[in-house]
């Protein structure tokens, strides 16, 4: 292609020389005929004359002087015309002269515009690549910016933030124009000094070229503003240096070896534990008058919890997972004459799981879980005793698989399938009915092999709301136990939250209340006090 273009141009430039060339000549040829016609006038002309001194023989004075006058514009004119055609010859060669020196330049090598359009086009494809692989880079060390802190926005990858947006909508610092009012003096005063609103300054300016960015090609900007708020600045304490170099050759042939003291030893060790915790403490209060019109009683709960979890990651392949959860809500009640308030939550249980990497997310895993409640439980008007301490207790422990996903400060989902489960059944205290537990008439155990299904799960939806969800489901393979636990939890900021929870269970190895299902649910919705660590 490139061969082509220039042997088109070589043409249009032999073309365009050919034909200034055949102007020049046809300049030429003109100037000749004009010195021939003025030749043929002056002798015609002399004719004349010569015919009228022959007729007039007395004016021979006055016809000289009109052949003089002739004779001058004659030469006049030859002299006009000589100049004109010398002029044609020297354009005539420069003319061919340009042609040459363009033809061998053509013929020679083609010309730098040229020459730089064909590499553009050869190495298009691999700078559109290289630059499209930059997009996808999040630890890409981009160059050509200059090292300044406030230009972070422009170093770090294509990212949303909220700035531009709030920004582009604000009108803060906006004041109406007033052409009358003259401006302050102690502005020019100032000018000189150092602009202590500079990084505010970039950052309007950068604000802007992010939004015109976001709006021309939302496609490249793939990550947001929350993911880079869990990033930590590196230490101002720490400190590179360079290593010294040392010759194979000495160190082979060292033989003495600097005693250095346990003291000046410095090892730091991985800490592979993570420790988390959280508690709350919700109220909820409800008040009807004696008089309502359509009755009811008053009444007031409470609900605390607490959960602290000590997990064991070591990169390559073992997880030990332990957790504490317990939870007490309380509810009064009015209509109850032997008793002011009743326990309405009240739940102590420890998790434990140990996993040795199978493949990818896949873990072998023994997982052990243990459940009972702390205070006693009593129905309405009456001192039968429902729960208590350690009745019912509840203990699993089985063999499978645990599937994990994690994507850190968004979801963190566990499944764990095991085959083989064991859950033991038990009442301590003699003045409850075991039958309400799985427990068969006048025993205080139960023993059970099967297999069992749960699954965890910590979703942040969005930044203030979270839910934490937990399904369980046990079988023998003749009767099933399944449990959903759901906890909805909207922060206002750190410490107030409000809390929804929604509890539902199915046990059909219990016997069925008449006219009643084996599905039961339970649900609270509280407001208080949160703290997490």
């Amino acid at each position: 292609m490139m061969k082509k273009l220039g042997t088109l141009l070589l043409i249009i430039y032999s073309l365009g020389s050919g034909l200034y060339a055949q102007e020049a000549q046809r300049d030429l040829l003109q100037g000749g005929d004009s010195i021939v016609t003025e030749k043929a006038v002056l002798l015609d002309t002399l004719d004349a004359v010569r015919g009228n001194a022959r007729a007039a023989g007395d004016s021979a004075v006055t016809l000289k002087d009109v052949i003089d006058i002739q004779a001058d514009s004659l030469l006049l004119e030859i002299e006009r015309a000589a100049v004109h055609f010398e002029d044609s010859v020297n354009h005539l060669k420069d003319s061919l002269m340009k042609a040459k020196i363009m033809r061998q330049a053509a013929e020679s090598k083609p010309l730098p515009e040229v020459i730089a359009f064909k590499n553009l086009i050869k190495n298009y494809r691999t700078y559109f690549s290289e630059w499209e692989d930059r997009w996808d880079d999040l630890y890409l060390q981009i160059t050509g910016i200059r090292s300044d802190a406030n230009f972070y926005k422009l170093a770090m990858p294509a990212t949303y933030y909220r700035a531009p947006i709030e920004q582009s909508m604000s009108i803060e610092g906006w004041k109406p124009v007033i052409p009358f009012v003259q401006d302050d003096y102690r502005e020019k005063d100032i000018q000189n000094l150092p602009d202590l609103r500079r990084s505010a300054k970039v950052d309007n300016y950068i604000n802007r070229q992010l939004l015109n960015f976001y709006v021309q090609y939302p496609s490249l900007v793939k990550q947001n503003e929350a993911v880079l708020e869990g990033v930590e600045p590196l230490s101002g304490n720490l400190v590179i240096q360079n290593r010294k170099k040392e010759k194979v050759r000495s160190m082979a042939h060292r033989e003495k070896v600097d005693k250095v003291d346990e003291q000046d030893l410095l090892v730091i060790k991985p800490n592979f534990w993570k420790f988390t915790g959280d508690s709350y403490l919700q109220f909820s209060q409800n008040y009807i008058s004696r008089n309502w019109y359509k009755g009811g009683e008053s009444t007031k709960s409470m609900l605390a919890g607490f959960t602290w979890t000590a997990n064991y990651d070591d990169r390559q392949g073992i997880q030990f997972e332990n957790k504490i959860e317990w939870k007490l809500g309380f509810v009064t009640a009015p209509s109850d004459t032997l008793h002011s308030y009743k326990a309405n939550n009240d739940m102590l249980r420890l998790t434990s799981k140990l996993g040795l990497r199978a493949f990818g997310t896949w873990y072998y895993t023994i997982s052990g879980e243990f459940k009972t409640q702390f205070f006693s439980n009593y129905e309405t008007n009456s001192d039968n005793l429902v729960s208590a301490f350690f009745s019912p207790a509840e203990l699993n422990v089985g063999l499978g698989m645990d599937y994990k996903y994690t994507k850190d400060g968004v979801c963190n989902l566990s499944v764990l399938i095991n085959p083989l489960n064991y859950t033991l059944y038990s009442v301590a205290n003699d003045r409850i009915d075991p039958t309400k537990f799985n427990i068969k008439a006048g025993n205080k155990r139960e023993s059970v092999w099967g297999s069992r299904l749960e699954a965890t799960l910590s979703w942040k939806i969005i930044k203030n709301l979270t839910w934490d969800s937990r399904f369980s489901y046990t079988t023998n393979y003749e009767k099933a136990v399944g449990e959903w636990e759901n906890t909805f939890t909207f922060a206002f900021n750190r410490f107030l939250s409000t809390k929804l929870f929604v509890h539902g269970r199915f046990d059909d190895s219990v016997p069925r209340v008449e006219d009643l299902s084996y599905l039961q649910l339970q649900e609270l919705l509280s407001f208080g006090l949160n703290y997490t660590w």
